[in-house]
């Protein structure tokens, strides 16, 4: 604990805005994970249940289950079911608004934990900017007045003080920065998901028509009928190297 309260002595006044942003960083990031969890996102019980819900066409119970949550599939989900009974084109875009703003949500603040490691690292290195001009300015006085002599441990001891800083400032920027790139992939799995989920409801609210399914798999056995027909048959292809 005293060499911690002699590096700060040895740091200067730059070690004091480092250390406030690392609380703010670490703070940030406690509270973005905690907001990003899956069960508080896409809750798999409040999924289930409006799924049930509406497969059984019982809307008032769905709604329901819907407004006792907070979370934002449910918010997805109750944007659908007012939408219910519109067309299938009308309901994913309605859903897929809502989404766009639950996921602007959950992007708050995500910035700020980057911003804080990006930051970090040239507040240490202003610290030791100006840690070596005073370092220099002392060798000068000393030097004047020692009749150009100067002491090379005196000088040594003031660059070690001043990288201190920077030192501070990477120790904190490094495990921020892999903070905020966990944040980031948080959040395409979430958009995924959230996607995944109001596709679920958007199927047993407006099902795709069966002809576009049909014609789809049609039009896959028939490209593979004919690459099949295309294909020269292994036989003849013996035959034809044999002779």
């Amino acid at each position: 604990m005293e060499q911690l309260w002699q590096w700060l002595d040895f740091g200067g006044l730059m070690l004091i805005p480092i250390a406030v942003a690392s609380v703010v960083g670490v703070a940030l990031f406690v509270a973005r994970w905690r907001a990003h969890r899956s069960e508080r996102v896409i809750p798999l019980d409040t999924k289930i249940r409006v799924l049930q819900a509406v497969r059984d066409e019982e809307w008032e119970r769905a709604d329901e289950i819907c407004r006792k949550s907070s979370s934002p599939v449910s918010r997805v989900y109750t944007e659908g079911l007012r939408f219910r009974g519109a067309k299938r084109r009308e309901i994913r875009e309605a859903m897929e608004e809502v989404g766009r703003r639950e996921m602007n949500r959950l992007e708050r603040y995500v910035g700020a934990v980057g911003a804080m490691a990006s930051v970090t690292p040239l507040m240490g290195l202003l610290g030791t900017v100006l840690g070596m001009i005073r370092v220099f300015q002392v060798v000068v006085d000393d030097a004047s007045s020692a009749g150009g002599v100067v002491d090379p441990t005196a000088l040594a001891g003031g660059i070690w003080e001043a990288l201190v800083t920077t030192a501070a400032g990477l120790a904190v920027a490094i495990p921020l920065y892999l903070g905020y790139r966990y944040l980031l992939g948080r959040l395409d799995t979430l958009s995924v998901d959230l996607e995944e989920a109001a596709g679920s409801l958007l199927d047993r609210l407006a099902p795709p028509p069966q002809g576009i399914a049909a014609e789809a798999v049609v039009g896959t056995e028939g490209a593979r009928r004919e690459e099949k027909e295309e294909s020269p048959d292994s036989a003849e292809v013996l035959a034809a190297e044999g002779a």
